[in-house]
């Protein structure tokens, strides 16, 4: 064991001494990369992807609206697509479309007068809106329902389809998906404000029917097509609250394609209400997926410049980035202000730089990192930690603000830095107006996540072995640092003074681990206060680091690696490491971090019948890579030179695999026969 300086992927790759580990999920070969998950630009705001700044920036977005692409009739314009899609391509990085409909179609649609005789061709009515949310920039909105409007619409769609797919194979590759609109912008509804003529408003079920339609024009020109299929990513589907749409999605889009959602808006705000209830629907398809596979988009906007965000920029974009994370989001589409922001601030570049490491981590048998970051949050709808008859007697309804204050004011949480800094009304109300409300940060929500935001490295009932804390160092001002928000703690008077972790189970199926280099983040508040980190070895419990403090109340960074750990979850509690407080004064800690490094072995031994006349062509190669072999193959997987699995298919009796869609660089393939690897093969791509 030593000291270290410094993390990262250190995944080595030998590969006449190099072994792939088995993955249990299934990646499609059609799927967005796995690499191209991370923080994307929405605002054109990097010139110079070769700057070491922005090196954990992995797309652009390309957005235009209706009005631009087809300003004359049948004249579709999609220069601007074009030169995107060409930055994306002489930067080597990933870029996403979407094309902004509803209120934004062009003027040339719309009917002017009462006479339906004078027109050169069929027109659509205009619909106006006033109150409400109405937005002064769309003073017009299209009949959606009529005929007319959908055939434009539709025609569009197809054009759009037929732009992307003619792209040149270099540059093909890297359009990563497109975002199905429907309605205003990404947030899928059919007006803002209130419908000024009520006959006009359109009903939600037949709103939802008209999503669906649209749905089924997008689904045939970017997916059933015979090549060249471009994933889709959609926004508003959730299962119980639009019924339809969902159940369409997860019946009629084909899931060797799969498709993206927008992400909610967790990567926006602090504590935004229904967080919890988000993760547990989408997270199965996002993080370690067993079934359907999926990816997830959402975008930074204006929240960033609001009061309660700009109560501590650092600690906002550092806990939002979190929150991405917990809710399994793949891209995080920074807005021009926002990231010219980060780019300005070197901890803002280490959060980003941060989320895309930890975006990257899909699979437990590839991922190069783990990360148990700690937090609680005060959950007013759960009434198994927080019974009624304990906080004030208040009923367990969302709309209860005495409830909320409750909790956080009981002693308890009160005494731990809890606090509701704004108790107005907006604390119970959906995330779009509490980040658009709320003055300050608060603790106590609905629904809101009340764990540590983990992946991969896992704390064992944290409730019950440590205390979480709130504002660890006092308020929260601008110049706090982005760890003072949230942390957990010893409890030496109450006997939590040992903190349990595990590892996921698959991280370690068929290569097991040669080093781990942890990462431990803690708040050196108390001289001469001592802790330790501990795990089990061959020759028993084995103290890792040993840390005394010197009481400056600054956090600090302890970096080790471990390479003789026996991870069989033999310790108490069913776990592989330990936290343990050594005297009796309780120390804090925001996080532990784990790089993997694994063991490998020679592929000459990794099976019995490996063919003997086998060979990948071309190689280099281009586009499709082909294979000759008598063996049975039954599966073929394809790794980045960095270990990450990108692609993976099971249609191997034909011979070969389509790779147009990486990026050129050296990868590896491997051939499985049930579970045992038959064949392992480097190859290039150009």
């Amino acid at each position: 064991m030593k000291a270290i300086k410094s993390h990262g992927k250190i995944v080595l790759l030998n590969f006449l001494f190099f072994q792939f580990i088995f993955v249990t999920a299934s990646y499609s070969q059609s799927a967005l990369p796995v690499g191209s998950f991370g923080v994307w630009d929405r605002g054109a705001v990097v010139k110079d992807f070769s700057d070491p700044n922005v090196d954990f920036i992995k797309g652009i977005e390309s957005q235009e609206q209706w009005s631009d692409c087809e300003a004359i009739k049948d004249s579709y314009n999609f220069s601007q697509f074009q030169a995107d899609i060409d930055r994306a391509y002489a930067n080597k990085v990933y870029v996403r479309f979407s094309i902004n409909v509803g209120p934004d179609a062009p003027l040339w649609m719309y009917d002017n007068d009462t006479d339906s005789t004078n027109n050169p061709y069929p027109q659509v009515q205009k619909i106006t809106t006033s109150g409400g949310n109405d937005k002064p920039g769309w003073p017009i909105y299209p009949q959606y329902l009529s005929t007319t409007y959908k055939t434009y619409y539709y025609r569009l769609i197809q054009k759009f389809a037929e732009f992307l797919r003619s792209q040149p194979e270099e540059k093909f590759k890297y359009i990563a998906f497109v975002q199905v609109k429907t309605g205003c912008t990404g947030d899928e509804c059919a007006f803002k404000g209130n419908v000024d003529v009520p006959a006009n408003d359109i009903p939600f079920a037949q709103w939802e029917q008209f999503r669906v339609e649209a749905f089924d024009q997008f689904k045939k020109y970017f997916n059933d097509v015979p090549n060249r299929r471009i994933p889709l990513t959609f926004n508003n589907v959730d299962p119980d609250k639009e019924v339809l749409a969902n159940t369409w999605l997860m019946s009629q889009v084909d899931r060797s394609i799969g498709f993206g959602l927008k992400g909610g808006a967790f990567n926006r705000g602090i504590h935004l209400n229904d967080e919890q209830s988000f993760a547990k629907t989408w997270v199965p398809y996002l993080v370690n997926p067993k079934g359907l596979e999926l990816f997830s988009a959402s975008e930074m906007d204006g929240t960033w410049e609001l009061k309660c965000f700009q109560t501590c920029p650092d600690i906002s974009f550092y806990w939002c980035a979190l929150g991405g994370i917990n809710t399994g989001l793949s891209c995080n589409d920074l807005n021009a202000t926002s990231l010219t922001y980060v780019l300005a601030h070197p901890s803002c570049i280490e959060t980003f730089r941060m989320f895309t490491r930890y975006a990257q981590q899909v699979y437990p048998a590839t991922a190069t990192v783990g990360f148990c970051v700690f937090h609680e949050g005060l959950n007013a709808a759960n009434t198994v930690k927080f019974p009624v008859k304990d906080y004030g007697n208040q009923a367990a309804v969302r709309s209860n603000i005495q409830r909320y204050l409750a909790i956080v004011n009981s002693p308890k949480y009160k005494n731990r830095g809890a606090l509701a800094e704004d108790s107005t009304s907006v604390m119970t109300q959906g995330q779009v107006a509490e980040r658009a409300n709320l003055k300050a940060y608060n603790d106590v929500g609905w629904d809101i996540n009340e764990g540590n935001i983990e992946r991969f490295f896992s704390q064992i009932n944290p409730d019950s072995t440590s205390i979480g804390l709130f504002r660890v160092r006092g308020s929260i001002t601008t110049s706090s640092m982005k760890y003072d928000r949230f942390a957990r703690s010893f409890e030496h008077s109450t006997g939590k003074d040992t903190m349990y972790f595990k590892f996921d189970p698959e991280l370690f199926v068929d290569a097991k681990p040669k080093n781990l280099n942890f990462k431990i983040i803690w708040l050196d508040k108390n001289a001469g206060s001592t802790w330790s980190f501990r795990y089990k070895s061959a020759q028993g419990m084995k103290d890792a680091q040993q840390v005394t403090g010197i009481g400056d109340n600054n956090w600090k960074t302890v970096s080790f690696t471990v390479s003789d750990a026996i991870l069989d979850k033999s310790c108490s509690f069913g776990s592989d490491c330990m936290l343990v407080n050594t005297d009796n004064t309780d120390d804090i800690f925001n996080s532990i971090e784990v790089d993997f490094e694994r063991m490998t072995t020679g592929i000459n031994d990794i099976a019995d019948d490996k063919p003997t006349s086998f060979h990948l062509f071309p190689n280099p190669v281009k586009s499709v890579l082909n294979w000759n072999v008598n063996a049975n193959f039954e599966q073929i997987k394809i790794y980045s030179g960095s270990g990450i699995l990108l692609l993976q298919s099971s249609n191997i009796q034909i011979g070969s695999i389509d790779l147009g869609r990486l990026p050129n660089g050296m990868y590896f393939c491997q051939f499985y026969k049930g579970k045992q690897i038959i064949q392992t093969e480097k190859f290039i791509k150009e």
